[in-house]
């Protein structure tokens, strides 16, 4: 009586299972990797842009930004510029351009001019309201406007969109009683918020920006 062999029948399954195991975990594995490491073209895309970022970012400094930076006002032609180079999009110009038509140019403040506004409006506020919130949001704006064609850790600290949204609320909220030059002030501080938000990208692509810039300016 012949007999059958079952363990090595089951041995040749276990083998024939264990192949195909094997090779099902090595394609998800690379299946896996492939969804996960960043391809080569794409770390080539992200330096081209930082690099074409940072090369339109020269550009507004040679043109803009020879002079100190307090001496800086958001014109049409720097607005126009910024819609040229890709920061902002036509609606934005126009918004933008349209702050800054409605005041007169002999009106437009300089960063210096707002930096001044900051500490003597702050200094109105504490009189009436020693804790107001908009206190601490004047003196973060204040630490943008300082850095703003060249952002540092601490103004990048600061979250130019939160900040900018609570004084455009406190101008709506304080429409009536504000004096005419406050509110032109305060308007033109949040335009300038608005805009180094536009200009500050991310603290890593900040730092690669410097670094292109520091290498182009040897």
């Amino acid at each position: 009586m012949s007999t059958i062999n079952s363990i090595g029948i089951d041995s040749s399954l276990l083998t024939n299972n264990q192949t195909t195991a094997t090779n099902q975990t090595s394609s998800a594995s690379n299946s896996k990797t492939a969804t996960t490491e960043p391809t080569a073209t794409t770390v080539n895309q992200d330096k081209v842009e930082i690099s074409t970022r940072a090369q339109k970012i020269q550009k507004l400094n040679e043109e803009f930004f020879s002079g100190s930076i307090e001496s800086f006002t958001i014109s049409q032609d720097f607005i126009q510029r910024l819609e040229e180079y890709g920061f902002i999009t036509a609606d934005q110009a126009s918004n933008l351009g349209a702050t800054s038509e409605t005041t007169e140019s002999s009106d437009v403040s300089t960063v210096g001019e707002l930096s001044n506004f900051i500490d003597s409006f702050t200094a109105s506020v504490k009189k009436i309201d020693p804790n107001n919130s908009l206190i601490d949001a004047l003196q973060q704006a204040k630490t943008v406007l300082s850095n703003f064609n060249s952002p540092t850790q601490s103004s990048q600290n600061v979250n130019i969109v939160q900040i900018s949204s609570q004084i455009q609320s406190y101008i709506d909220s304080s429409n009536e009683q504000l004096p005419k030059t406050d509110k032109q002030s305060l308007n033109q501080l949040v335009s300038a918020l608005d805009i180094a938000n536009i200009l500050t990208p991310g603290k890593n692509t900040t730092s690669q920006i410097d670094s292109y810039l520091a290498i182009n300016q040897l």
